[in-house]
């Protein structure tokens, strides 16, 4: 949630708080269980067994920076009439739904008629998904089977998971494509004010952590049981 003061003029007497609904998605890469890998599960099914999510390392600047140029890339494909590109961004996140001008375009083109994909397999439809590939090579490393990725790579084509040019190109796919980045959406249309008392009070429960300090939460998940919430600041 993003928080704007109000100030009188010429002081710096807060009047209130404009108080912004935001999302942030951070794309999560599994953490396998401590044993070796389940050489069969992956093929057969294109999934593993995970023991938790993690995700990269972010900022709140580069979040909000990576969702307006991938909404300014598709605003501007739309506009020269390349209505696929609204899908392919609902292809690559689709939080990005709750942005006011995705869902109001996508239902006018849907009237239209116009909301059509383009022909060809889909952006990022694979049997093994990138982000897997960074777990199962995060994996090898941690267990110490493998001094670093491209080692990790070639485990993977001995356990017969990958060819190694295969688990090298989806690896570095994870690392640097927009869809697999953390995104910012702001909801300005929903933003309200409140009184500075109020404000007050719910900043007072925010915990900012400082450099080098972890905080975990603990919880219960009627589906997954026993959960744990870490955030860590570098």
């Amino acid at each position: 949630m993003y928080v704007g003061a109000n100030r009188r003029a010429n002081d710096l007497t807060i009047k209130g708080y404009d108080f912004t609904p935001t999302r942030l998605v951070l794309p999560g890469i599994p953490i396998l269980p401590n044993a070796p890998l389940n050489v069969g599960q992956v093929p057969s099914e294109g999934t593993i067994l995970m023991a938790g999510v993690r995700t990269d390392p972010t900022t709140l600047h580069s979040a909000r920076r990576e969702a307006e140029e991938m909404l300014a890339n598709c605003r501007g494909r739309v506009a020269h009439r390349e209505y696929h590109a609204l899908i392919e961004l609902l292809d690559a996140n689709p939080a990005f739904i709750a942005d006011a001008w995705v869902r109001e375009t996508y239902l006018d083109l849907a009237k239209k008629k116009l909301l059509v994909r383009r022909r060809g397999r889909i952006e990022g439809q694979r049997r093994i998904h990138p982000l897997v590939v960074a777990g199962l090579v995060t994996h090898l490393i941690d267990r110490g089977e493998v001094a670093g990725p491209e080692k990790a790579f070639g485990r993977l084509e001995e356990l017969g998971l990958l060819r190694y040019e295969t688990a090298k190109d989806l690896y570095y796919r994870g690392r640097r494509e927009d869809r697999f980045q953390a995104i910012l959406l702001e909801r300005p249309e929903l933003t309200r004010r409140v009184s500075t008392e109020a404000g007050n009070a719910l900043l007072g429960q925010i915990r900012v952590l400082q450099a080098g300090e972890t905080l975990t939460y603990r919880g219960y998940d009627p589906v997954r049981g026993e959960t744990e919430l870490t955030f860590h600041r570098d």
